[in-house]
């Protein structure tokens, strides 16, 4: 298989995504797709509930209040945003200066 078909599978396959979304009430993650000439392969997941929308950058401002969506950090801490970059976002709390990916991040 070629890129280009690689890619054209991956939006044809989104739309097949949609219609079993919608069915059997899942969301339906594709993860990486690696292929060579013979084919490709790929992990999927479907998991009952509530589609989750991952918060970007663009959701935040500096100054705002936000929690943190991880298993290692108490879901009650408060840490404010201090600066955006490209790619993460700078916070302060009670642990000093962090850098966290903005899909991590809940507002509070």
């Amino acid at each position: 298989m070629t890129k280009a078909e690689v890619t054209e599978f991956r939006g044809e396959f989104a739309i097949a995504v949609q219609q079993l979304e919608k069915e059997f009430g899942v969301n339906i993650s594709l993860g990486t797709i690696r292929y060579d000439v013979n084919g490709l392969s790929a992990k999927m997941k479907a998991e009952k509930g509530e589609k989750i929308v991952r918060a970007t950058k663009n959701d935040f401002q500096i100054g705002d209040i936000v929690g943190i969506n991880h298993k290692k950090v108490n879901p009650n801490d408060e840490f404010e945003v201090i600066k955006i970059n490209a790619k993460n976002v700078k916070l302060r709390g009670d642990y000093g200066l962090m850098s966290v990916s903005p899909g991590l991040l809940v507002k509070n």
